[in-house]
């Protein structure tokens, strides 16, 4: 089974995503996993300062945060292994690695962990790299603005004011991400099976509704 879901800032995605995972017990591919796959693979975490450009957010600027200022892993716990068996990295050196080329490796871990099966990608373009994939159900997650500023101010403790301006910048930079390096409207309800707005549904609906899904797309009904 293979689901990728996509998310507004905000919609409560994340949550919906790892108890899907737990419901359907699949492998979780979110950030923490793509940000361990994609250095073993040869990204260097220098090169991830160029996806920002004169202090404009942008996804590239979140991506950079998931991977200079992701948690400290725990002690005696590894980093997820590379996907791709270091067969990336003999043939660009780090300094060599431009940023299409980092983009492009991220779709290859993505694309190769896909390739085991009963996996979950959260984020990260999923839709688009593995959108031939047969049998794989692809979800998009949204909300209200409103309600999403509020679950955001609430949540990381901020003001209304500042927590509509990482709204807003979210939906800007991920939308700009997905323009830019795939050619599609983020929002476009064409690119998915099923979207779901949290303002109407609930977390456990919503759990059912890709459970549900995932697994008549599956059988290719």
């Amino acid at each position: 089974m293979l689901i990728t879901l996509s998310r507004q800032l905000g919609s409560e995605g994340d949550v919906i995503a790892a108890r899907v995972a737990v419901a359907l017990g699949l492998l979780l591919v979110d950030r923490e996993y793509i940000r361990g796959a994609a250095l073993a693979a040869g990204v260097p975490a220098e090169l991830l300062q160029k996806l920002m450009y004169e202090g404009r957010r942008s996804l590239a600027g979140e991506i950079l945060d998931s991977l200079l200022g992701a948690p400290a892993e725990a002690p005696g716990k590894l980093a997820p292994a590379s996907p791709l068996g270091g067969v990336f990295t003999p043939l660009m050196p780090p300094t060599g690695i431009n940023l299409e080329e980092a983009v492009q490796t991220i779709g290859l871990v993505i694309k190769d962990v896909a390739s085991r099966g009963n996996v979950l990608v959260l984020g990260q373009g999923g839709q688009v790299w593995l959108r031939d994939y047969q049998g794989a159900c692809h979800v998009k997650v949204v909300a209200p603005l409103e309600s999403r500023v509020a679950r955001v101010a609430e949540r990381e403790r901020l003001s209304a004011v500042v927590a509509r301006r990482k709204v807003r910048a979210s939906d800007a930079a991920r939308n700009e991400y997905l323009a830019r390096y795939h050619n599609i409207n983020w929002l476009d309800p064409l690119h998915y099976h099923l979207v779901i707005n949290t303002g109407q549904t609930s977390i456990e609906a919503a759990v059912s509704l890709i459970v549900h899904a995932a697994q008549v797309v599956g059988r290719g009904l």
